[in-house]
């Protein structure tokens, strides 16, 4: 018995580690990420749990969220289309460039030069429930 139990343990165990180990790497920069998504995004877009009438998305909760998903936002057919769930690397890339990433997407942001500044409000975005 304990030895069918080991396995999924220690990668809920792993998992969980590893998230904690993320949130470490994160925690020097997430005033920095507060800043940019304030000066770059917040134009658009709200994380504040439920605000509505942006013209971007609400991006509480966005990590893990399927693409063009948010209910009651108007997102374009190629936002809707994309079929992925949101996560690091994949914001990161529609942060650098969201024509290249999802042609035809209504976003009119050019995109984010600065990696460190496009990691620090993936940083910030992820604790944004």
């Amino acid at each position: 018995m304990f030895t069918a139990l080991r396995l999924p343990l220690m990668g809920l165990l792993s998992f969980t580690l590893a998230q904690a180990a993320v949130a470490a790497d994160c925690a020097p920069v997430q005033q920095h990420g507060a800043e940019v998504f304030a000066n770059e995004c917040g134009v658009c877009h709200s994380v504040t749990k439920g605000a509505v009438g942006m013209m971007g998305p609400n991006l509480a909760g966005v990590v893990g969220r399927k693409s063009g998903s948010l209910e009651g936002f108007n997102y374009s057919q190629a936002m809707r289309s994309k079929n992925i769930d949101w996560q690091a690397e994949n914001i990161e890339q529609l942060i650098t460039q969201p024509q290249a990433y999802v042609p035809g997407t209504y976003m009119p942001y050019m995109g984010l030069a600065s990696a460190e500044d496009r990691q620090a409000v993936v940083c910030y975005l992820k604790e944004q429930h």
